[in-house]
């Protein structure tokens, strides 16, 4: 049998920079289109000021997956400083609780665009498609385990310091 070695610890770093860079770009971008950004026409201004900011909104969109999916993926795929039994066993428990969390994400996001579809106009159809997109899509997925493996990490490191 094959054995795959995760990445040295200090990859988890630089996914770390790489996702607090991408967290940093997002919102310069984010507040440059929202500040500089005019609409041009009297007439049906306010559809036409939320159509305008929703595609200028795109492109950071797009950069912020970029930068999540690499530091996500770097996060995921990295050793902790002291890799032992224990943080392998938490990896392996953690993957299922993330597939079904994240199918019921998947059926929430469906459930939720059938019924926007049907009650709400195009546009809003899109905005709710573009943003449930971010929390559905394989960086959301990567992210989930990432945090949720953290996130026990850090729960069992508590209850073994309160042990002693």
């Amino acid at each position: 049998m094959k054995k795959y070695h995760l990445l040295d610890h200090k990859w988890q770093k630089i996914g770390f920079a790489i996702f607090v860079f991408g967290i940093a770009l997002f919102l310069i971008f984010l507040l440059n289109s929202v500040f500089t950004f005019q609409p041009t026409q009297i007439e049906g201004l306010v559809e036409n000021y939320k159509l305008r900011l929703f595609n200028s909104m795109l492109v950071p969109s797009a950069l912020l997956s970029f930068f999540l999916a690499i530091a996500f993926a770097l996060m995921a795929l990295s050793q902790e400083k002291q890799e032992d039994e224990r943080i392998v066993e938490t990896r392996h428990q953690v993957l299922p609780r993330i597939v079904i969390l994240y199918i019921i994400v998947l059926a929430i996001r469906f459930i939720a665009l059938s019924f926007v579809q049907r009650l709400a106009a195009s546009l809003s159809y899109a905005y709710v498609t573009h943003i449930t997109g971010m929390f559905t899509g394989v960086t959301a997925f990567i992210g989930y385990y990432v945090l949720f493996f953290k996130l026990s990490l850090w729960k069992q490191n508590r209850e073994l310091n309160d042990e002693e």
